[in-house]
């Protein structure tokens, strides 16, 4: 097809052999840099209104141009969706001068997730899922530190709640997640193949439609 997405294609052949001492280290090692100014200022906003809708959260982190949380906050009325994007293109659709979307049972903030994380902990938000759809793979193998698993922040994200899902269109990014929560979690986890019926945005939709094998790590 003439839109297709491209395969993603590296260098690396399997998990990376760095993966779990990376995570060890991590773990013993709390990650500290300090908040943007920016990113404190978009969570206080946020902040003041979850606390008065009263609801628990749904994460949609890195949500991209927003689509796949509006079908979320659609699935889950009885709860506060929250997007979260850095990019300022990708979220135009929904944000245009100001940083922050708010409209029924879903909001959108344009900050990055390193530092909203962090500050989602300090607060203790009611987390009741947290979504990771198609992060950037950074295929190549020097990259295993750009990858959610191999960040400094990993073990930051991991404690927001129990419940977590990564879609991925690469099946090692699949078994590295896989494989990292079970190092941390201590309990078993599967890796799932998606269905065409089950598509939660677009992109995924475009992925299977380009032939893609879609895998799904889901944390109960």
């Amino acid at each position: 097809m003439s839109n297709a997405s491209s395969i993603v294609t590296s260098n690396q052949t399997g998990v990376h052999n760095d993966l779990e001492s990376s995570i060890k280290k991590h773990l013993a090692n709390p990650f500290r840099k300090p908040y943007r100014p920016f990113s404190a200022e978009i969570f206080h906003q946020a902040n003041e209104i979850i606390s008065d809708a009263n609801l628990p959260v749904i994460l949609d982190s890195g949500c991209g141009t927003g689509e796949s949380s509006f079908i979320l906050s659609e699935q889950n009325q009885d709860a506060l969706v929250i997007g979260i994007d850095k990019s300022e293109k990708r979220l135009d659709k929904f944000i245009s001068d100001e940083s922050i979307y708010n409209e029924n049972n879903l909001i959108l903030i344009r900050a990055d997730v390193i530092d909203i994380w962090r500050m989602i902990k300090q607060s203790n938000w009611n987390i009741k899922k947290h979504y990771l759809l198609y992060p950037n793979p950074w295929p190549k193998k020097d990259q295993l530190k750009r990858r959610w698993h191999g960040h400094p922040v990993f073990p930051e994200m991991l404690s927001l709640c129990n419940q977590i899902e990564l879609r991925t269109n690469w099946q090692i990014y699949a078994e590295e997640f896989k494989f990292a929560l079970e190092l941390v979690v201590g309990e078993s986890v599967s890796i799932e193949t998606i269905n065409a019926d089950s598509f939660i945005s677009p992109f995924e939709k475009k992925y299977y439609e380009s032939g893609h094998e879609l895998y799904r790590v889901v944390t109960s």
